[in-house]
């Protein structure tokens, strides 16, 4: 035996589940039949899918960053070695394409950019579709040197393996706006199937497409977030009503004028990522602003696009889902307002259709974080948690009329490992108070521009 030599295989199988809305873009544009800036990747069946190429770029990215020592023998390199692993394409069953829409905010005015509205396409979460991976082993992933043909050992690559199926069933994100909270997925049903080629009855096994005797199971060790990102859990409600806009009205709503509604995924209200991480960057440029610092040193931590330059974003977002049973939405008719003279501007009449909340139980979680957070990153994060706590920062639609304001009841931070937990009031019932005072306080560090 060599190191090409074959020596068996690793058959992974499960299915790959949308947690969140995903976005992976067809690079064509708008076109003549589909008006939209992005439009969602699809074979030649018109169903969405995810290209092997994605997910195994993701993984490789992955793995190199918990175990180098394995990422080219198992995904290869550009100069002398060969990948081992097949990753096929996932056609999306259930991969229902809907429309999101952005806009660009002027951090100074609050205001849209000029030309800076966006639509595009995405899949809806909840899709799936049937993963498949093959691992061919060689030589070249014994664990030691062999003395003999079949002296040798499989335990390096399949704890590897172990590894990857943990992060597969945790959850990996593909795609664009993964910062945003989009592109979440997780695979359920998982199998890894190891087809030894010593053993006889397992070359049979594979000859016969049947199971071998030995698989392996997913890995609970590794799969944690790195402990140097700074990552807040938090359970809010809002004060009263709120409406991320959705001008895609059915027909009942558009018989009765009403021309917007609260956005939904599938039966949820949702806020979506886009438009969290939008308003907490704002938030952001405007506690810089008060302290007289750069907001240019966001770049760095929220991201940042130029024609000539990208800047990949470390400040994450989820987006957040709230069932609708503790809500009603109720039709709101209004007058838009001219501002000099006081009166109503003439044909100006509109009706929206806002979420009220019911009772002050919890409605939604909120998730962000900050990977390789320093000090002071750290301390931002905490700035805009209490911001959004004390209800300073509202959430989507028509917050001049006080819509989007919300409270908090509940959160936990994860940071350095130690975890630090924060009651209704905000006070600290779980870790050192005096810890993140000191994370607070070390925003002043930013004025450096190294943020340490």
């Amino acid at each position: 035996m060599n190191s090409s030599s074959v020596i068996g295989k690793i058959l992974i199988e499960g299915n790959l589940v949308l947690k969140s809305p995903l976005l992976i873009g067809d690079g064509a544009g708008e076109t003549a039949d589909n008006f939209r800036d992005v439009h969602v990747l699809k074979n030649r069946r018109g169903k969405p899918f995810i290209p092997g190429t994605s997910l195994c770029g993701v993984l490789c990215d992955w793995l190199e960053s918990v175990s180098p020592a394995w990422t080219t023998k198992i995904f290869g390199d550009t100069d002398e070695m060969q990948s081992s692993i097949q990753v096929e394409d996932i056609a999306l069953e259930g991969g229902e394409v809907i429309a999101r829409d952005g806009v660009r905010i002027d951090g100074v005015t609050g205001t849209g950019v000029d030309g800076g509205k966006y639509d595009f396409e995405v899949v809806e979460r909840g899709a799936e579709g049937a993963l498949r991976l093959l691992i061919n082993l060689r030589g070249v992933h014994v664990s030691k040197n062999f003395v003999g043909e079949k002296n040798y050992s499989l335990d390096e690559i399949t704890d590897a393996i172990a590894l990857m199926l943990g992060r597969l069933r945790d959850g990996i994100r593909l795609g664009a706006l993964t910062s945003k909270g989009f592109g979440l997925v997780a695979a359920e049903k998982l199998t890894a199937s190891l087809y030894d080629f010593r053993d006889a009855n397992d070359v049979a096994a594979w000859l016969t497409d049947s199971k071998p005797a030995h698989a392996i199971q997913p890995s609970e060790a590794g799969t944690a977030a790195s402990p140097k990102d700074f990552i807040v859990e938090a359970n809010f409600r809002f004060n009263s009503s709120f409406i991320i806009r959705n001008y895609d009205v059915d027909a009942l709503d558009k018989a009765k004028n009403i021309s917007a509604v609260s956005l939904k995924s599938r039966k949820d209200f949702v806020i979506p990522g886009t438009s969290l991480k939008g308003v907490l960057r704002h938030r952001a440029e405007y506690i810089f602003a008060k302290l007289g610092l750069d907001s240019k040193i966001l770049n760095g931590l929220m991201g940042n696009s130029t024609p000539d330059k990208k800047i990949k974003s470390r400040f994450i977002v989820a987006e957040s889902y709230v069932a609708p049973e503790n809500f009603s939405e109720v039709e709101h008719t209004r007058n838009k307002i001219d501002r000099f003279t006081g009166g109503t501007l003439q044909g100006t009449l509109f009706t929206t259709k806002p979420a009220y909340q019911k009772n002050l139980e919890p409605t939604f979680k909120l998730h962000f974080e900050i990977r390789d957070a320093s000090d002071a990153e750290a301390g931002l994060a905490i700035f805009l948690l209490r911001d959004l706590w004390l209800g300073r920062v509202a959430l989507g639609g028509e917050k001049s009329v006080g819509r989007g304001t919300v409270s908090g009841l509940s959160a936990e931070i994860n940071f350095r490992s130690k975890i630090y937990k924060l009651s209704a009031n905000g006070k600290v019932i779980g870790g050192d108070k005096s810890e993140l005072e000191n994370f607070a306080a070390a925003m002043k560090n930013f004025a450096g521009g190294d943020g340490k």
